[in-house]
């Protein structure tokens, strides 16, 4: 009883300390619970059946953050505690035992806790319904009130109970091992002087050098990523570009501080000396920690970014691959199909009327002269195989859409939706067939993709009848009722079972146009949410650490401050210096993504060109423009938390 009162009025007493950690467990709990919600949420699910794999994957970004929190917030706890080790030591000299001062300890994390829940639940309640009408708005569905889901809530309280047993795991273990000097005289240790700073700036310069590398080779690589990346290369691009930005913070930290320190015109300015000291101890300790939030904000950042292309990008694409209603591939070389041509158009005269169809055949020599002039030719894609249109069919293709027929004048010309193609040269690659030979003469107007490759060639009709049929095609244009199209995609499907396995999933080789939109706008709206969350909680949890463990170091920096104070230092050169010093600590680990992030975007934005889509650039850029705002914007909320309450505590005794 006794242990609970002093908990509640160390609670009391230590709340302006512990608001940052009682704002992050907060924020937290209700990213949580809205998460969860969303997850178990009936009608969403309804919606998003047509993705098989939805609920897993929701499940599985909600373990990862889960445990992404349990250890930030862990670690955090464990600052904390270290913040008040003065207070700790002296219970322990009074003749407390460590068993009892790690009891008020938890009761004081379980009160702090225990409020977050609540108050994380109630922001929850509003978030949840937020994300809901996010999600419903992507996906073009009619918004109504959320129901709220109990196994959310109880998903929630778990979580939580887990993350507050891993703090009390770390809070025992760091009590069991210190000692009673540590916890009372910890704060005249002595830093480390950093060795060879030459040498850790030579680190940074290298560092940052392997980061512009990196970032134009993955550029490189996306930029020729449709069909032709290698994931192992941007596996490990990716790889390189995070131990590049860990190091680069390693270097940076270990180095700069220490030069300017030799620099006697920077240190004789103001307390400037004072300052490159304080962060030489300071970043120098935390190097590692400064480069570990680096890189998850600047990741934050990248998939934030990639989130927003996704949706941009989205019906662009779908306009340019289906512009039919109903379309279809039916490959020769694999057997009889499951469903064909006339059965489907059967099956279609159930839901809806059909406007018109337009059959047709791709066929192919079975050779790959085409190809040969590609770098698809030595990139393991050997087995496509060349593919041919008769220029009759294509030109009812092209009359159906609005758009120019073509006349071909004793050659054949490519035609493919990859801006990649025209960047190959087919001036010299003469088709030999039906005994004449064909010159190539130029690209035509992109068209959907009805083969198994990446561009096919528009022939004369007379070339193409002594050809092999590849395959048969067919596409429609229906009378838009109101039918059901995920009704419509179930009839036209079929259980496709995996090669040497007992799996099996549905497909179907009929696309239809407005069931794509349908799963297009799910998927997305799923990548976008998940993103969001997952960048979300990377920059709170960035934030939370570095400023719970400047505030975890106040007992070092009050001692610092009070001698500077004697010494002559008024209190508002006092104020100055403590931002300046603050600002650097937070400063450092968030200027390299925000710097990258230029960039990144303007990459992103000329992918985007080169992928034919001009005209969302503009959309792009603004949704780039508006994440790094509000970026900034929880930067400065944690900076300004932060600054004002080392502020009142380092200084309250001088102003």
């Amino acid at each position: 009883m006794v242990l609970t009162k002093l908990a509640a009025r160390n609670v009391k007493r230590q709340i302006g300390n512990y608001l940052i950690y009682f704002i992050t467990v907060s924020l937290t709990v209700a990213l949580l619970y809205a998460f969860c919600n969303m997850l178990y949420n009936e009608e969403f699910q309804r919606y998003a059946r047509v993705m098989v794999e939805l609920r897993s994957s929701l499940r599985g970004i909600l373990i990862f953050v889960s445990l992404f929190v349990a250890f930030i917030l862990g670690y955090a706890t464990s600052h904390m505690l270290k913040l008040r080790k003065r207070e700790f030591g002296t219970y322990l000299t009074l003749g407390m035992t460590r068993k009892n001062i790690l009891t008020v300890f938890i009761l004081e994390t379980v009160i702090m806790c225990a409020a977050a829940l609540a108050l994380g639940i109630v922001a929850g309640l509003f978030l949840y319904q937020g994300i809901m009408v996010m999600a419903t708005h992507l996906m073009n569905i009619e918004f109504a009130f959320a129901a709220y889901s109990f196994q959310g809530l109880i998903s929630t309280v778990v979580l939580v109970c887990g993350i507050f047993v891993l703090a009390s795991v770390i809070s025992a273990v760091y009590l069991k091992r210190v000692s009673i000097y540590d916890l009372i005289h910890g704060d005249k240790k002595v830093a480390k002087v950093v060795r060879f700073p030459v040498f850790w700036l030579l680190v940074m310069l290298i560092s940052f050098c392997v980061i512009l590398a990196s970032g134009y080779r993955l550029y490189f690589e996306l930029n020729r990523s449709i069909g032709n990346t290698n994931g192992v290369i941007l596996l490990y691009l990716i790889l390189a570009l995070g131990v590049a930005v860990l190091l680069f913070h390693i270097g940076l930290a270990r180095s700069v501080t220490n030069l300017m320190l030799k620099s006697r015109r920077l240190c004789a300015k103001e307390t400037n000396t004072f300052i490159f000291r304080q962060l030489s101890g300071k970043l120098g300790s935390n190097s590692i920690m400064a480069g570990i939030l680096s890189f998850l904000i600047f990741f934050a950042i990248i998939g934030s970014n990639m989130s927003f292309w996704v949706k941009v990008s989205q019906m662009p694409a779908i306009n340019q691959y289906y512009p039919f209603d109903i379309s279809a591939r039916l490959d020769k070389e694999n057997g009889d199909p499951a469903i064909n041509i006339d059965d489907a158009k059967k099956v279609i005269r159930d839901f809806t009327d059909i406007e018109f169809s337009l059959p047709y055949n791709i066929y192919t020599t079975g050779k790959s002269d085409l190809y040969s002039m590609t770098d698809w030719s030595t990139y393991g894609y050997k087995e496509f195989k060349d593919s041919f249109i008769r220029e009759s069919d294509y030109n009812k293709l092209l009359a159906a859409l609005g758009k120019k027929e073509v006349a071909l004048n004793g050659g054949y010309r490519i035609v493919s939706n990859l801006p990649q193609v025209s960047q190959y040269d087919f001036s010299n690659a003469d088709l030999k067939l039906g005994g004449r030979i064909y010159q190539f003469e130029g690209f035509s107007e992109k068209m959907p993709l009805t083969v198994d490759g990446y561009f096919f060639a528009v022939v004369p009709d007379q070339v193409a009848e002594g050809m092999s049929i590849q395959s048969e095609c067919i596409a429609m244009n229906v009378v838009d009722n109101g039918f059901d199209v995920e009704e419509l995609w179930s009839a036209l499907s079929y259980d496709h079972v995996i090669k040497n396995g007992p799996h099996s999933y549905k497909d179907s080789d009929f696309n239809i146009r407005e069931y794509i939109i349908l799963k297009n706008k799910v998927d997305s709206a799923i990548f976008i949410i998940s993103m969001l969350y997952i960048s979300i909680v990377f920059v709170f949890m960035a934030m939370a650490i570095l400023a719970l463990k400047t505030l975890s170091e106040l007992s070092d920096d009050r001692q610092r401050y009070s001698i500077l104070y004697r010494l002559g230092t008024g209190y508002r050169e006092l104020s100055k210096t403590l931002f300046r010093q603050i600002f650097s600590f937070f400063f450092l680990p968030f200027a390299l993504p925000i710097i990258l992030s230029i960039p990144i975007t303007i990459g992103c934005a000329q992918l985007i060109k080169l992928s034919g889509y001009d005209e969302i650039v503009g959309l792009f850029y603004t949704s780039s423009i508006m994440l790094s705002l509000t970026l900034i914007a929880i930067y400065l909320l944690y900076f300004a938390a932060t600054y004002l309450i080392a502020r009142r505590n380092v200084l309250h005794e001088m102003s």
